[in-house]
C-alpha cells in the first residue's frame, strides 16, 4: 500500500470537506477529488482506505451524524466517479448515479424511520421549514430588520408546501452537479497525469449528448400530469425538473459545438454565452427545446452511422 498517497488523500479531503462549512460552493465540490485521484492513480485499496480513515476522524471530530453525511454524499461521489474512469463508463452514468444512489439511500432510511414512528415525513419536513422561518424572522426582527423579518413571515404555507414536494428534484440536481463537477475536474487531472490509471482522453462538451432512450423518461413524466393526484401531479413535475436540467445540458452542448466549431470562439467567450444561457430564461427554455429537438435532427452528427464515417 502507498502510506504516502493515503495519508495526502486523507488530508486533502478532510481540509476541503471542513472548507466546505464556510464556502459550501467550493469546498465540497472539490471535496471528492482527493479520493478520486488516489483510487484511480494507485488502486481501489488506497482511495477506500482514505475514505475510512476520513470517515472515522470526522465521527471522532463531528460526530456520526456529519460522517453519514459525509460517506453518504461526498463517499459515494467519489466511488461512483472513481470506478466510471477505471471501467472507462460515459460520463452521464457516473453523475447519474453520484446524484441518485445518496438520494435513495436517504429516502430508505427516511422511510423506514417514519414509518417507525408512525408520522408523515412531508409533514415532519413542512413543519421543519415553518419553525425555521419562524425563528429567520424572529432573528431579523431583533436586529432591526423590521422589512427582512415581515418578508420572511409572508412566506405561505403553500409555498413550504410545495416546495417540500419538490425537494427530490433539489437534492438530486444538486449532488448530479456536485458530481458532474467532480468527475469533470478529475478526469482534466487524470488526463494531464495518469499515473497506474487508465489513458483517458480529454472530454469535450461540444460533442456530449444523453442517451437517447432517455427520453422516454421525458415522456412518462409528462404523462403523470393526467392522474388527477397531487401525488402523481409532484411526481411528475419533480421528473419534468430533472429531465428539463439533463436537456438543458445537452442544449448547451449543442451551442458549444456551434460557438467552437462554427465560429471559432476561445473557451473564455463560450463560457460567458453559456452563462448568459442559464440566467436568461427564454434562451434557458430554448436551449431545453434545441437539447430535445437534438435527439432527432442530430443537428452536430454525432449519432450513429454518421460519427463511424
Amino acid at each position: 500500500m502507498n502510506y504516502r498517497s493515503t495519508l495526502v488523500a486523507v488530508v486533502q479531503t478532510l481540509a476541503l470537506f471542513v472548507s466546505g462549512f464556510f464556502l459550501p460552493i467550493v469546498g465540497w465540490i472539490f471535496t471528492p477529488i482527493p479520493l478520486v485521484l488516489v483510487m484511480v492513480r494507485t488502486s481501489r485499496t488506497e482511495g477506500l482506505t482514505a475514505l475510512g480513515i476520513s470517515t472515522l476522524i470526522i465521527i471522532f471530530l463531528g460526530g456520526w451524524h456529519i460522517a453519514f453525511f459525509f460517506l453518504l454524499v461526498f463517499g459515494i461521489i467519489a466511488v461512483c466517479i472513481a470506478e466510471s474512469l477505471m471501467r472507462l463508463w460515459k460520463p452521464e452514468f457516473a453523475v447519474l448515479m453520484g446524484g441518485l444512489i445518496p438520494v435513495v439511500i436517504a429516502a430508505a432510511v427516511m422511510a423506514y424511520y417514519f414509518s417507525h414512528i408512525g408520522k408523515d415525513p412531508v409533514a415532519v419536513v413542512e413543519s421543519f421549514f415553518q419553525m425555521q422561518r419562524s425563528e429567520a424572522a424572529k432573528l431579523y426582527g431583533g436586529l432591526g430588520l423590521s422589512e427582512m423579518s415581515a418578508t420572511i413571515s409572508s412566506v405561505p404555507d403553500s409555498s413550504i408546501h410545495f416546495f417540500v414536494l419538490l425537494l427530490p428534484c433539489i437534492v438530486t440536481l444538486t449532488l448530479a452537479s456536485v458530481a458532474a463537477c467532480c468527475y469533470s475536474l478529475s478526469r482534466s487531472l487524470i488526463v494531464r497525469r495518469p499515473g497506474a490509471g487508465p489513458k483517458l482522453k480529454p472530454l469535450l462538451l461540444a460533442s456530449w449528448y444523453a442517451p437517447d432512450s432517455w427520453v422516454w423518461g421525458l415522456i412518462v413524466a409528462l404523462t403523470l400530469f393526467l392522474v388527477p393526484t397531487e401525488m402523481a401531479r409532484f411526481t411528475g413535475w419533480n421528473l419534468v425538473i430533472i429531465f428539463a436540467a439533463l436537456y438543458l445540458v445537452q442544449g448547451i452542448a449543442l451551442a458549444d459545438y456551434f460557438l467552437r466549431f462554427k465560429i471559432h470562439l476561445n473557451a473564455v467567450i463560450r463560457a460567458i454565452v453559456h452563462i448568459i444561457i442559464l440566467i436568461l430564461p427564454p434562451l434557458t427554455a430554448g436551449a431545453i427545446v434545441f437539447g430535445i429537438m437534438d435527439i432527432w435532427a442530430d443537428f452536430r452528427k454525432v449519432r450513429g452511422p454518421i460519427l463511424k464515417m
